[in-house]
């Protein structure tokens, strides 16, 4: 029985590389290098402003332009705050003049360029209530 196929040692040490390449893997992925920075804000009405960041991932990625609905009773800093907690944008564009005007409580976008993402009923809490906001888009490739 000294040539039968027995768990070695070095199986285990191969095995654990693995488990930590991959766990070290997971939490990198988790990590976000997304930079953003306030280039617009605007009341849309008494309860909501629209705020439009710029959006970099570092030197090899192009900017994006997020466009957010936040509470209007709050600070800009509370606002960067729920920033850095996962707060999603309703357009995800790369046209940084997309906004063509806000009114009567609707907001008209004019995209010329790319659409990454886009909700077309976004929302936002007011009083711990939830409010939505009509937006009418026109989009074009460029």
């Amino acid at each position: 029985m000294l040539n039968g196929q027995a768990f070695k040692m070095r199986h285990a040490l191969i095995m654990f590389i693995i488990m930590m390449i991959c766990l070290g893997a997971y939490f990198l992925s988790k990590l976000s290098p997304l930079e953003q920075s306030i280039v617009h804000e605007q009341a849309v009405n008494t309860h909501a402003t629209i705020f439009i960041t710029e959006a970099t991932a570092g030197a090899t990625t192009d900017f994006s332009y997020r466009f957010y609905l936040y509470d209007a009773s709050k600070t800009v800093e509370e606002f960067k705050k729920a920033l850095s907690n996962d707060y999603s944008p309703f357009l995800i564009t790369s046209d940084s003049k997309a906004l063509n005007k806000i009114e009567n409580g609707v907001i008209y976008l004019n995209v010329k360029g790319k659409v990454f993402s886009f909700n077309n009923l976004p929302a936002y809490k007011y009083n711990n209530s939830i409010y939505t906001i009509p937006v009418v888009i026109t989009a074009k490739p460029y």
